[in-house]
């Protein structure tokens, strides 16, 4: 299975953790990262995460972050094909251009999900999912809690 991780994923570990939803979070995504090791999944990294990384202001989760893409075994580069299904979700869903560019990305490199914590995100899709049904297709998209609940069958929280 082939997954993307938006960038709040990669910077979850360095959010406060005295929150619970954020510490459930960062444990979930520690989890999909030893899945990844494995080979359970296959991670795939793009331009915009890189672009994003970059302007990290932190250099700590800069050099970081850009160490754990070395994990990702796909490297998407920008494209005039990414661009424009880009430019159909934000058309069809109001959705930030960034967001965008991210699930293009995740879309044109064929992942069966795309993970982020990122709330609004997830409900500006789910809203406008008839609208974008030909364009995103199959591709399912989660929180990496509900992921692991979901795909891999567990009932943690009921």
């Amino acid at each position: 299975m082939k997954i993307y991780f938006d960038m709040n994923i990669y910077n979850r570990i360095f959010d406060d953790q005295s929150q619970i939803r954020i510490r459930f979070e960062s444990m979930a995504i520690d989890i999909l990262f030893e899945l990844i090791e494995k080979e359970a999944y296959e991670l795939v990294w793009s331009f915009i995460l890189e672009y994003e990384n970059s302007r990290n202001p932190f250099m700590e989760r800069r050099v970081h972050i850009q160490a754990i893409s070395s994990l990702c075994k796909v490297v998407v580069n920008p494209n005039n094909k990414i661009r424009d299904i880009a430019k159909e979700i934000t058309s069809k869903s109001n959705t930030k251009d960034k967001d965008a560019l991210h699930l293009a990305a995740a879309l044109y490199s064929e992942c069966d999900c795309f993970l982020t914590c990122d709330d609004n995100f997830l409900r500006t899709i789910e809203r406008n999912k008839s609208s974008l049904k030909e364009t995103i297709g199959l591709i399912k998209l989660y929180n990496p809690i509900d992921f692991l609940r979901k795909e891999m069958d567990i009932n943690v929280i009921e």
